[in-house]
């Protein structure tokens, strides 16, 4: 089952990537930004934060902010992105 649901998720985002268009933002990936609209950036990027922009189609590079992940978050929630 979970070979199943992992190629699932590969072809997902395979789909994705080709098609330019994102899925919509889990609710954690919303209170994470909404968090941010209100102050609460993190000072540096967590394991749980990590795991937020994975599930959210973003590839976390050891160079990027906390910010950096929060604005690519933000660009793959507008309409278009």
């Amino acid at each position: 089952m979970d070979e199943f649901l992992a190629e699932l998720e590969a072809r997902m985002a395979s789909a994705t990537r080709a098609s330019g268009v994102h899925p919509p933002l889990t609710a954690e990936a919303l209170q994470v930004i909404a968090a941010a609209d209100h102050g609460g950036t993190p000072m540096f990027t967590s394991a749980n934060l990590a795991r937020i922009a994975k599930e959210n189609g973003v590839d976390v590079s050891s160079d990027m902010t906390p910010n950096d992940i929060i604005a690519e978050l933000r660009r793959r929630q507008q309409p278009g992105s």
